[in-house]
């Protein structure tokens, strides 16, 4: 998710499991990783008033779920908009907007019964009909909803039953359907602002959620103020009536430094995005707290490759640059001993995840210079770099310098690849020049980026040959890798009802990537806060693993 964001990250590894802290836990069973229950659940009532001065790497400039796809909107929009489902800490579907529904016999068509009393903070209901205006508003988004039109994908058209009663038909069964709902890209915006100033959407957008946007200078500085008659948490988390913080205050800061510095003298009590080559030090911190979180969905991916074209249609090339690459040196020497290496391609706390092919993919560069050799590589000119043919084994990796992959894991990986005979060319390019490329097919490779995602369905949006960059269309799959054995397991894995059959499925569409390489998985996608021990009650959304501060509260 998220190839162009702005957010920057040293990469580091896990030493140990300790590093993680008690909340965090290793579950063996088929490499599962899991955190307690009580991460997700109010223990207690807590007190109402105060401010929360926090800080994030940026504040969006848009606050816009339906046409934005920025990470830091997967948490603070979570303040403003509220959703028709909710996840348990299992990734199982819980009520919150919808308090219940059924699904028919096809599997094509949804019933949600809606909760009553539930308005936007204009005053207006929240209905069916608002159901039915927001997913209309996606669908004619097309391809400039870049997340939120791809969930709902299936889906063909709403139908307003009554006032509390919205029925969803889809043109094929979609099990992924109830978790998507969960995301916060799927969140409600009022119909009426939708219909009658849908520019004012990007800064003061308006929502059933717990907090209203009272000041906004986007990029810059937000402030969400405490909605008194908010009365429709989830249930799952027990949190009844409206928060107990009287408002929220989110400064960008775009220095780590920076935002270290004025947690560590109080003038912010959270950060989002706690600096990693600070994690020691904030960790150490006796008035701190500091939290490592395993986002579910796809891990951390350092390269992606456009397999369309030389050199990486060759899936020997693709294969031996994938295991020439140190995950373990990429993430251990770059920073403070926070992340964990990966080389499969589910996060391994997603529902679905086996980690039968964890190792298939890792560090060996000397099967990766034999696989270069047996592709007729075997040749090197006077820099090292293989030639065939009079040609260079040579790659254009395209970067904005706003990427999730910092500057100093590309620098790693490039010298990693040069070891055994590739070379990797850096290009910058404007962020506009690079969704051009993509979309055309004009580039050898990308770096990569994250997806949150409480299911494995994430491998569909990210892999199958639909969700292809094209004209005007920035799609997710921008390895473009059109395999149609993979594209056959995936759509029959989102259309199966039977659960043990879709789970079959996955399993096989995980080993058959290890096989088809079409990005170079780096480390698991880590989300990293800090607060102060004065601020208590801190949840966990159990879709994205970001906190959820609905049942935070402030000591005097």
């Amino acid at each position: 998710m998220f190839p162009l964001v702005r957010r920057r990250f040293l990469i580091v590894s896990a030493l140990s499991i300790g590093l993680f802290g008690p909340a965090f836990s290793q579950e063996h069973a088929q490499g599962a990783l899991t955190y307690p229950a009580s991460d997700y659940v109010e223990q207690s009532a807590g007190k109402q008033g105060g401010i929360l001065h926090a800080s994030a790497s940026y504040v969006p400039r848009s606050f816009d779920i339906h046409t934005e796809f920025v990470g830091n909107l997967l948490w603070q929009s979570r303040l403003v908009f509220d959703n028709l489902i909710y996840l348990d800490n299992a990734g199982e579907p819980t009520p919150w907007l919808a308090r219940s529904w059924t699904i028919s016999p096809d599997g094509k068509t949804y019933t949600f019964h809606l909760r009553e009393g539930v308005t936007f903070s204009d005053g207006t209901p929240f209905d069916a009909e608002a159901v039915r205006v927001n997913f209309d508003r996606i669908k004619k988004l097309g391809g400039r909803s870049r997340i939120s039109a791809g969930y709902l994908s299936p889906y063909v058209e709403g139908v307003v039953i009554d006032p509390v009663t919205f029925e969803a038909r889809l043109d094929t069964p979609y099990p992924a359907f109830l978790s998507f709902l969960a995301q916060t890209w799927l969140g409600f915006i009022s119909p009426r602002q939708i219909i009658d100033d849908p520019d004012s959407i990007a800064v003061r957008p308006i929502g059933t959620g717990p907090f209203v946007v009272a000041e906004n200078e986007p990029g810059k500085r937000i402030f969400l103020k405490r909605r008194a008659d908010y009365a429709w948490a989830p249930d799952y988390i027990r949190h009844r009536g409206a928060a107990y913080l009287d408002g929220i205050v989110i400064e960008g800061i775009r220095d780590d430094a920076q935002r270290t510095a004025e947690l560590q003298n109080g003038k912010q009590q959270l950060t989002f995005e706690a600096s990693l080559a600070d994690g020691p030090r904030l960790r150490a911190d006796p008035a701190l707290v500091f939290s490592n979180r395993v986002r579910p969905g796809s891990p951390m991916r350092g390269l992606a490759f456009n397999t369309s074209r030389f050199p990486f249609d060759d899936v020997r090339i693709r294969r031996a640059t994938a295991i020439a690459i140190d995950r373990d040196a990429v993430t251990r020497t770059l920073g403070a001993g926070e992340f964990i290496p990966k080389s499969d391609y589910l996060g391994t706390n997603t529902p679905g995840y086996i980690d039968t092919y964890k190792d298939v993919l890792a560090y060996n560069p000397q099967r990766a210079t034999k696989l270069l050799d047996g592709a007729g590589w075997s040749k090197r000119d006077k820099d090292g770099i293989r030639i065939k043919d009079g040609q260079r084994l040579s790659a254009e990796l395209l970067t904005t310098g706003g990427e999730r992959t910092p500057p100093a894991s590309v620098l790693k990986m490039q010298a990693d690849l040069k070891a055994v005979g590739i070379e990797l060319r850096l290009k910058s390019v404007p962020s506009e020049e690079l969704i051009r490329l993509v979309g055309a097919g004009q580039y050898d490779a990308l770096t990569g980026g994250w997806w949150s995602a409480a299911t494995p369905d994430v491998l569909y949006l990210l892999y199958h040959s639909s969700q292809r960059s094209r004209q005007n269309i920035f799609g997710q799959d921008t390895a473009r890798i059109a395999d149609p054995r993979l594209d056959d397991i995936l759509q029959r894995a989102r259309q199966t009802q039977d659960p043990e059959t879709r789970r079959a499925l996955y399993i096989e569409a995980q080993r058959l990537l290890t096989d088809l390489v079409p990005v170079v998985p780096l480390h698991e996608s880590h989300h990293l806060i800090a607060y102060s021990k004065k601020l208590h009650g801190v949840l966990f959304d159990t879709t994205h693993n970001t906190p959820l501060l609905i049942g935070a509260w402030l000591d005097d």
